[in-house]
């Protein structure tokens, strides 16, 4: 058996193609850890810097020829990677040029398909391949919008008992901002091996998928936009790459400063400080080698924080210079953005804040004749220049709004309170159906008379509605929204939920908000005034969520806002909130980063850790070991709970199988995951999903057969996935909530619509209950956030006892499993508790 490597950097290209500097230092620092007898050890390292296209050929060739079965072959490339249109992948040579049209061309490149084919052909079967490369960063500017950023590496370079590792699947920010002299994807695979800190298991080897699961790690901590990959196949994910030191105090010591750090958020606390002195002690480092170790661990998270900054001072400036943006600045951004190597999500948080400091364009339509300032006036006016946040890998956009004259609303003889204000497409009182496939003549005209200040007319006709439609929940607030104007003594709240992408959702969250304002208002009120409710379609878009938070922070009567739905559209929101002092209550969004965002946001959702540590308990006491995690990359909560149920699995001896499935990638295969995953020895699949991608994730079950046992989050528990028939049979979810026949609430929304409910009803009934209690003992913004976190603050809940901990996370929250079963003698399945 023999260790052999072929190391490729081309830094130097014909003219039209960037040259990469960085490409033959990591040439020069891979060597240098492979050839290290105490770290690589390898029997021969070849080295080609600025080859032709031959030469690369040739060498790639007698790399893999003549090796035996046992023989470890490892390829390396650092330069520039090319994808055509029909995604095939190219290696850009020295003479590597471009045709006439701008783009490389073919026969000046090697072809990842030569490759393949020299591999395949090879008698080893322990093969790595190592790209730190940009797939399409040689092609034309022309070509780019063919370019989706993706290229099937693993059908291209796959194969049995081989790995292979690339630094991005959307590589375009690969050698960006590097400010060292190797990239930034090699300089943290040469850290891993010379360190040994990628000994993740402590055995004393560093595999393939402890070397790719340390880098990456590192990799997102400083540019979070890079997403290095690992494509193993049959076994070549635990080939045994290099050594690594035992018994060795630095490393020791390393090991324990990430653990703080992990655990500090990114900052070492005055406990971790306390154990670092005490063990720098004990392992006699001296003061220079701990401080050196501590640079090092902190260096990627310090990294990220300056390109934070860096973009929120350029943000800042753009907005001094004016509002709304341009279409020109926003690019500018867009490219700021893409050099800094920063996610969607993570500008998000700096923009959002920013935008909601600017003043609102007032509305150039005026109610005629101009009625006097009323207490409750409400603007729900256009922002322009608004973040467009789409997570996945989408664009952050800016957009201006044309100026429209608004709708005028004649005055006429009120029955009710009427108030004027300019109606946007996503809010309403009742004065527009939202819910447009749920409507009929009753509705329609309910709305209208709601919209011209005829409340008894619309308190008839939304009755008449709700004989025939009980389980509609926007009419039910409606109802009660045109009988607390005929009061004119009411105090207003409002509720975020995806109308347009989950209705369903949509209704389920809005019953709860419904039935907690029909039990409050038929029961005296909140010391003697009435409970109105905003309801706002979000579609659980992040820029939407952003805008209707702007909207609700500038009304000062709104007092409390239930919702958002999706982590993705809480923390978009979140941050508009806390500046603006608006207490925000998910009742859904369990993103273990949530509430950290300040002390006006919290929610009656259940942490994440309740729920990944209640379901990998199960997982593990009923004998898997061996789990394949499905996620969805565009969901924010989907990674706090992988990340938690890793915790937990590992926690008492299962594994995570390094199958990669994120159903949000491009040309997603879920047939492939799943034979690979079952090859790799995986007898547990967890699905851990965006709520508007379960079907997508209802796909891999399909694609399951039953092969592997199924468990998953709280957001597969909805209708659709009862559709999905025998393939979901068996699958185990935890829940927050199960209905109890002997509680009041189950007893109420059975009259009240007519059927059970759901967990999702239940926590938004808890969080507008909350809201209710808060206000009970408040009377502005301040004092209910003040009230909420008060340690005496607790009211039964349809849940339990509500009651809230500083952070704004719910105390005790239980968590309930619950597993699919099929009903006897039917097709149909249904939702069965799993005792405790």
């Amino acid at each position: 058996m023999v260790k052999i490597a072929l190391l490729i950097g081309v830094s130097e290209y014909e003219p039209g193609l960037t040259p990469l500097p960085a490409a033959t230092k990591d040439v020069e620092a891979i060597q240098r850890v492979l050839e290290n007898p105490e770290i690589g050890g390898f029997d021969d390292v070849k080295v080609l810097l600025n080859p032709q296209r031959h030469e690369m050929e040739e060498a790639i060739d007698i790399l893999f020829d003549n090796r035996q079965k046992d023989d470890l072959v490892l390829l390396f490339f650092s330069g520039h990677g090319i994808k055509d249109e029909s995604g095939k992948l190219y290696f850009a040579a020295r003479n590597t040029r471009k045709t006439d049209k701008g783009v490389p061309a073919r026969a000046t490149t090697v072809a990842a398909n030569f490759v393949h084919e020299v591999m395949s052909n090879s008698r080893s079967k322990r093969e790595v391949v190592i790209l730190d490369c940009c797939f399409s960063g040689a092609f034309a500017v022309g070509m780019a919008a063919k370019d989706d950023g993706f290229v099937d590496v693993k059908n291209q370079l796959g194969g049995e008992g081989r790995a292979v590792l690339t630094s991005s699947t959307s590589t375009q920010f690969a050698f960006e901002q590097q400010g060292v002299d190797t990239s930034t994807y090699t300089s943290y695979i040469v850290e891993g091996l010379e360190t040994g800190a990628a000994d993740r298991d402590e055995d004393g080897w560093i595999s393939v998928d402890e070397l790719h699961e340390y880098a990456a790690k590192k990799v997102q901590e400083s540019t979070p936009a890079m997403k290095p990959e690992i494509y193993p196949v049959k076994g070549g994910f635990k080939i045994k790459l290099a050594k690594a030191p035992s018994n060795d105090p630095k490393l020791t010591y390393l090991r324990e400063v990430e653990y703080w750090v992990e655990g500090g958020n990114g900052e070492i606390s005055v406990a971790g400080r306390a154990a670092l002195d005490a063990l720098q002690e004990t392992l006699q480092l001296s003061s220079e080698d701990a401080a050196a170790i501590e640079t090092q661990v902190l260096a990627p998270i310090e990294n990220k924080r300056i390109k934070l900054q860096r973009y929120e001072l350029a943000f800042r400036d753009e907005i001094r210079q004016g509002f709304p943006l341009s279409d020109r600045t926003g690019a500018n951004l867009k490219r700021l953005q893409q050099a800094l190597g920063l996610r969607d999500e993570d500008i998000a948080l700096i923009e959002a804040p920013i935008i909601a400091e600017q003043p609102l364009t007032l509305p150039l339509g005026i109610v005629d004749p101009p009625p006097p300032p009323s207490k409750f006036k409400y603007i729900v006016a256009s922002i322009i220049g608004v973040i467009g946040v789409i997570f996945g890998g989408t664009i952050v956009y800016f957009f201006r709004v044309k100026d429209e004259p608004q709708p005028v609303v004649k005055s006429i003889v009120n029955s009710c309170v009427k108030e004027e204000y300019t109606l946007g497409d996503r809010i309403s009182f009742g004065e527009k159906i939202l819910f447009t496939q749920d409507t009929n003549p009753d509705k329609e005209a309910g709305v209208k008379a709601f919209l011209n200040g005829d409340c008894p007319t619309a308190i008839d006709k939304f009755n008449s509605y709700r004989q025939a439609n009980r389980t509609d929940p926007e009419a039910l607030i409606y109802l009660n929204n045109a009988k607390v104007r005929q009061q004119k003594k009411y105090v207003k709240i409002a509720t975020s939920v995806p109308i347009g992408t989950n209705p369903n959702v949509a209704k389920e969250m809005l019953r709860g908000v419904a039935q907690a304002q029909d039990e409050v208002n038929n029961s005296g009120g909140i010391n003697g005034q009435a409970l109105e409710v905003a309801i706002a379609n979000d579609d659980n878009d992040p820029s939407e969520a952003v805008k209707i938070a702007t909207n609700f922070v500038k009304d000062n009567s709104i007092l409390a806002v239930v919702g958002h739905n999706a982590s993705n559209a809480s923390i978009a929101a979140a941050s508009v909130y806390q500046s603006g002092r608006l207490v925000m209550m998910s009742p859904t969004s369990y993103a273990q980063n949530l509430t950290t965002i300040g002390n006006y946001i919290l929610r009656t959702a259940p942490s994440v850790k309740s729920i990944a540590d209640n379901l990998s308990n199960y997982a593990i006491k009923t004998g898997k070991t061996n789990f394949l995690i499905c996620i969805d990359s565009k969901g924010i909560d989907n990674f706090s709970f992988k990340d938690r149920f890793i915790e937990g699995i590992k926690a008492v001896g299962g594994q995570v199988n390094s199958t990669n499935c994120d159903i949000a990638a491009k040309n997603f295969d879920p047939s492939a995951v799943i034979t690979q995953a079952v090859s790799s020895g995986a007898n547990a699949l967890v699905l851990a999903l965006y709520i508007d991608r379960n079907r997508e994730g209802l796909a891999v079950t399909r694609a399951n057969k039953g092969q592997l046992s199924l468990f998953s989050s709280s957001t597969l528990f909805t209708s659709e996935t009862l559709n999905g028939g025998e393939a979901i049979n068996g699958m185990v979810i935890a829940i927050p909530w199960l209905p109890d026949p002997g509680n009041s609430f189950v007893n109420n929304a059975e009259k009240l619509w007519g059927g059970t409910v759901n967990w999702r009803t239940a926590t938004a009934y808890d969080a507008t209950l909350a809201i209710v209690k808060g206000l009970q003992q408040s009377k502005t913004r301040d004092d209910l956030q003040n009230i909420l976190h008060s340690p005496n603050f607790l009211v039964d809940g349809a849940t339990g006892k509500i009651q809230f901990a500083q952070s704004g996370d719910r105390k005790d929250n239980r968590i309930f499993l619950v597993k699919v079963q099929q009903i006897p003698g039917t097709d149909k399945y249904k939702f069965v508790p799993i005792q405790p």
